[in-house]
């Protein structure tokens, strides 16, 4: 299925706490439970599942006190521990009976290893109450000593396909001061490293959400610890993702940008770890379906490592905290609380006889350009919004951190670039210098102070205040202009290249702007690509559909996804250079609403 730096295969799954009890489920263990919900899950071609070995239940130790001083740890019912880790046996020996079933159902396990934060609630051992998880002796100590007496107890069985470092452990104690991004990371090399020192045969899992590219918990940091990083996309809780419905692109597309996003910044494979609609508040049922269809082909052709719903069961009939008090976590499940499908979880299996009967890899998806996040930016939500753009324009992004190392690539997007620090003075030169040399840069404005400013754009700004500026073309050929001739989308040759810039800030305009992807903002970004489109295997004339491109050895591949739900009959362009010799999916040229269809092509002349 995997090696350890990476998957061969993409997967899909769900996140599983047992129906009958939740995350009490190690202390109200049901094997018949277990192992109904396990068949189903498995009926319905799932291959993976992530589980929670509860922190509070697995190592439940208190101290014993002599006035303020520790006397000696102890187990919950002052049990002395029977071995160093501090691990309980019993539940140790009920995660043994719970590897069987998943076993004999043919599932994969992701272990989450530091369960200490789980729906909205702590889950941690007595003796670290009030404690820093992260920075204090006895707290990393406790995790360390858990981890190797867990990995070793269990690395031997198969049906572990990889360790978490823990489900969201980002959340278990408040680190807001940007100087503890120390601590974090530390943190997370600790507990990675204490992994492969007592496993090293296996992927080493981020299972962090809401990462950076600056402050304390970041992306770059994460990839340091973790053979792969994770997304948890959910549009509700996600930052510019819930501005429209959930069957819109906007929202539809949110899960493969941000995977790709942490992808491309990190430098390592991402995966869908968690994703959902967070219940019948938000959309029905036959929604939920419709967005979690697109989102499993999505995620594979944009090359994510995998997809896995939040989560497994319905939590309605639940009476222990957080179900208690935590409305939103109660009706979540792929089954209803009778243990019957949801629509989404038939539309999983559907998926899955797609992947069983598919008989080719998927390579990795064509990029068309790089687009590069500078400083004082929204930086997720800037490159949320270029990338719906750029699917509109029929093109597909990579991510880069403007102050890194840029990757090559024949266009470069700079948009709404804000402030005056933008990025790394030797960076912006190296910039400078590849269009120089023949690359296209588009750059957009959120009053930003940017240097060598006329050199690059062939423009003249005379006077301007925060919201206005005064530009006059000086060289540059003007593309758009407002009522008054103010030049607002400039072309201009720089070098050998192509210097685009306009006079305001699409992308941080549509950060919240409803129905801003109904609008024909993209064609903005069709002007930038132009050149690029004699790269790709076919052209599509229609907004709604992201097409990616991907080159093989013998054959190549273009997907086709519509991300509306309208049948959409389109124009589709072929490059003369290569000839379709399959379709997979919809009518040709006709798609369905959140359909897909596939093409399989050779070269016209031969052998590719």
């Amino acid at each position: 299925m995997c090696d350890k730096m990476g998957l061969n295969n993409y997967f899909i799954g769900c996140n599983y706490w047992a129906s009958n009890a939740g995350a009490e489920m190690w202390v109200n263990f049901d094997e018949k439970a277990i192992a109904g919900d396990l068949k189903t899950l498995s009926e319905h071609g799932l291959t993976v599942l992530r589980v929670f070995p509860n922190w509070r239940d697995f190592q439940p130790v208190f101290p014993l006190y002599v006035g303020d001083r520790i006397v000696e740890y102890r187990l919950s019912g002052e049990r002395l521990p029977q071995n160093k880790y501090y691990l309980d046996e019993i539940m140790l020996e009920r995660f043994d009976i719970f590897l069987k079933i998943a076993e004999k159902y043919g599932l994969k396990l992701i272990v989450g290893l530091i369960t200490g934060w789980m729906s909205g609630r702590l889950f941690i051992p007595p003796a670290l109450y009030g404690k820093n998880l992260y920075t204090d002796p006895t707290a990393l100590l406790m995790q360390q000593k858990f981890i190797a007496g867990f990995v070793n107890r269990f690395k031997d069985k198969d049906v572990i396909w990889s360790w978490d470092l823990g489900n969201e452990c980002n959340c278990m104690f408040p680190l807001d001061d940007r100087h503890d991004r120390h601590a974090a990371h530390n943190w997370t090399l600790a507990l990675s490293n204490c992994i492969r020192a007592n496993d090293n045969s296996r992927p080493v899992i981020s299972g962090m959400h809401s990462l950076s590219i600056d402050g304390t918990w970041t992306i770059e940091d994460q990839a340091d610890g973790a053979d792969i990083l994770t997304t948890h996309p959910y549009p509700y809780w996600v930052p510019h993702c819930r501005v429209d419905s959930y069957t819109k692109m906007r929202t539809l597309l949110h899960a493969s940008c941000e995977t790709k996003y942490y992808s491309d910044i990190g430098g390592k494979p991402c995966l869908v770890e968690e994703i959902g609609t967070m219940g019948p508040m938000n959309c029905d049922d036959e929604t939920a379906a419709l967005f979690a269809k697109v989102n499993l082909y999505s995620n594979w052709a944009n090359k994510a490592a995998g997809m896995m719903w939040w989560c497994a069961n319905e939590q309605t009939d639940l009476l222990t905290p957080p179900y208690t008090w935590n409305m939103c976590e109660v009706e979540l499940g792929m089954t209803d609380r009778t243990g019957k499908p949801k629509p989404l979880l038939r539309e999983f299996k559907r998926f899955s006889e797609f992947l069983f009967h598919l008989d080719f890899e998927l390579p990795i998806a064509y990029e068309d350009g790089v687009l590069i996040l500078s400083k004082d930016q929204d930086h997720w939500g800037i490159a949320y919004m270029a990338y719906v753009l750029a699917k509109q324009a029929g093109v597909n992004l990579r991510f880069a951190n403007g102050e890194l190392e840029l990757p090559d690539s024949s266009v470069y997007l700079l948009p709404s670039v804000k402030g005056h620090l933008v990025m790394a003075r030797e960076k912006y030169l190296a910039l400078i210098e590849k269009v120089r040399n023949g690359a296209t840069l588009y750059l957009s404005n959120d009053d930003c102070i940017l240097a060598n400013f006329a050199e690059l754009t062939g423009l003249k700004i005379e006077d301007s205040c925060k919201s206005e500026r005064l530009i006059k073309a000086n060289g540059a050929e003007v593309l758009v202009a407002n009522q008054e001739e103010m030049p607002i989308f400039t072309k201009y040759n720089y070098g050998k290249g192509t210097v685009y810039y306009l006079d305001y800030p699409l992308e941080a305009m549509l950060l919240n702007e409803y129905g801003a992807f109904e609008r024909q903002h993209y064609t903005i970004y069709e002007e930038v690509f132009n050149c690029q489109y004699d790269t790709h295997i076919v052209w599509c004339d229609n907004k709604n559909i992201g097409v990616t491109q991907h080159f093989g050895k013998e054959k190549s591949y273009a997907v086709l996804i519509n991300y509306s739900g309208e049948s959409i009959s389109f124009d589709l362009s072929i490059n003369k250079k290569y000839k379709l010799k399959r379709l997979i999916g919809d009518a040709f040229k006709r798609i369905e609403p959140f359909g897909v269809i596939i093409l399989e092509f050779e070269m016209a002349g031969g052998v590719m």
